[in-house]
């Protein structure tokens, strides 16, 4: 038998384990991100409709109520994960800032909220933002700079 007994074969296969959960949940973080927050290429709405009516509500269906406000990166992932790269990103910890401006939209609810039927006025810009990264991808949206 190997010096140690047996503890570390019984060991071995948790450790195994973590690893393997560690790397299913920084993808899964990472595409809930971009289901929440990743609009490229841009959402054309139909006429008469406003984009972020639009896109606000795909949102409350999948989160079940009217967000006060929300914001939609029009990058491409490569571009948004470039963010949580140390060349491209500024990056403290988990937290990294792009260095260059980024398409985005931030919808502002404009009437009273009422789950499914919620009105809402966008304000495109172009603008730095703050990301949580974890993997070298994007988790989480923090902030316009």
């Amino acid at each position: 038998m190997a010096p140690g007994g047996l503890f570390p074969l019984l060991l071995l296969p948790l450790v195994l384990l973590g690893a393997g959960l560690a790397q299913l949940t920084a993808p899964q973080s990472y595409w809930k991100f971009v289901a929440e927050h990743v609009d490229f290429p841009r959402t054309r709405p139909p006429p008469g409709q406003g984009y972020c009516d639009l896109v606000m509500e795909r949102l409350s269906w999948m989160l079940s109520i009217c967000k006060l406000s929300h914001t939609f990166l029009h990058a491409s992932s490569r571009k948004l994960r470039s963010v949580c790269h140390p060349l491209a990103g500024i990056c403290n910890r988990q937290e990294c800032d792009s260095r260059r401006p980024i398409s985005l939209t931030t919808c502002q609810l404009r009437s009273t909220p009422r789950p499914h039927r919620c009105l809402y006025t966008g304000v495109p810009q172009r603008r730095r933002v703050r990301l949580e990264c974890r993997g070298g991808r994007p988790v989480r949206f923090i902030r316009v700079l």
